[in-house]
């Protein structure tokens, strides 16, 4: 038995090592994908946009609106007047949160001790209203000790002062399976074009029947085109099924039209198709095309912004979430489906996603002509 055995594994292992590119796969994606993720979330989470609602003219509320401008988690990008200002801006999606300095707050401080602020937050984006929350009170919290001491040298005696932070969703009644039942349909209409349409190719070329289609009088474009367009249909009907599973099985909401899901699938059946025609073309065999599909999952998943919130990655490395068709999906689909937003209103992620399947289309037939010429 263990003569046989090794015999096997002997025989896969001369094999697995005369694929030079296969063990290069199989080292570099694992560490690749680590390295990118270890260099973007190992700082601490910046730029997230928020609005900024002054309601009080008092002398205290410039140090709060001190301390939020010298945050680095905090990018105040609207500065308003008042709390429904501030609450429109946050359904809209212009800002993912808002904070809101009362009127009253500097005479409640100064007289009594005790003060009040709110914090809207966007319930519909995973993870990031905690990490708003946190910086918030760190936020209260400094500005509370300053503002303490302050008063007391100005009055003689110690002055302690309590400021609550009441936070406020939009969208906060969601459940889990709102956000994540979106979020992997977008990863299924993603993968499963994807890797089929590479797969299909890849095989094409194994056979030696890719160049033989090339020699008759269809072109390279009739022939590519012609391979993915069923595989963007199976993109569509896998967005269609998925939607109609996570809202009639699992009780998920969708605010959005069937029409506006099925647009928004399309684009992004169409941007990994592209991808997998990029994947077949880099790839010798089927085996590596299954590799760097893998590692596209992977990839996707992690910095797509739904599993972890691009805030929370170094601005050098942010770039990534701009190549990952996934990403822009995120954007349209969440406003469609959980804000009840039309297509209109989420027409740049869209547009994005078309532009993308576009440019990687005409790169990979520019490189499958390099290739086979």
């Amino acid at each position: 038995m263990w003569e046989r055995l090794s015999a096997v594994i002997g025989k896969e292992w001369r094999q697995l090592i005369r694929d030079k590119r296969t063990i290069a796969l199989v080292i570099a994606l694992p560490l690749t994908v680590m390295t990118i993720f270890g260099l973007a979330y190992s700082g601490d989470m910046t730029g997230v946009k928020i609005a900024l609602a002054i309601e009080d003219d008092g002398p205290l509320s410039s140090v709060i609106i001190s301390e939020i401008f010298n945050s680095r988690v905090f990018d105040v990008v609207y500065i308003v007047d008042s709390f429904d200002e501030a609450k429109y801006l946050v359904e809209q999606a212009e800002v993912k949160g808002a904070i809101v300095i009362p009127a009253g707050f500097s005479s409640d401080i100064a007289n009594l001790g005790i003060g009040s602020m709110y914090l809207i937050l966007d319930g519909s984006w995973f993870n990031l209203p905690s990490a708003m929350q946190a910086e918030a009170n760190r936020i209260i919290s400094d500005v509370s000790d300053k503002i303490a001491l302050s008063l007391s040298v100005q009055r003689g005696y110690s002055q302690p002062v309590s400021i609550t932070l009441y936070s406020i969703w939009i969208h906060g009644s969601l459940k889990v399976i709102d956000i994540i039942g979106p979020t992997v349909m977008g990863i299924m209409v993603q993968q499963v074009p994807m890797t089929l349409a590479a797969i299909s190719i890849v095989r094409e070329r194994e056979k030696g029947t890719l160049e033989k289609l090339l020699t008759t009088p269809m072109t390279r474009f009739d022939l590519i085109i012609g391979k993915l367009i069923p595989f963007a249909v199976v993109g569509v009907i896998i967005g269609i099924s998925e939607l109609f599973m996570v809202t009639a099985v699992f009780g998920a909401i969708n605010r959005g039209t069937p029409l506006d899901v099925l647009i928004t699938s399309l684009a992004l059946a169409l941007a990994a198709l592209s991808l997998g025609l990029l994947f077949s073309v880099i790839s010798r065999n089927q085996l590596q095309t299954m590799q760097i599909s893998t590692f596209m999952l992977i990839v996707s998943f992690l910095f797509s912004g739904f599993l972890l919130p691009i805030e929370g990655m170094k601005n050098e490395i942010r770039f990534i979430v701009y190549v990952i068709p996934l990403y822009y999906f995120y954007q349209a689909i969440i406003g469609i489906t959980i804000r009840g937003v039309s297509i209109i209103d989420v027409i740049e992620p869209i547009l994005s996603l078309f532009l993308y399947a576009l440019i990687f289309l005409v790169l990979s037939m520019a490189l499958m002509s390099k290739r086979i010429g």
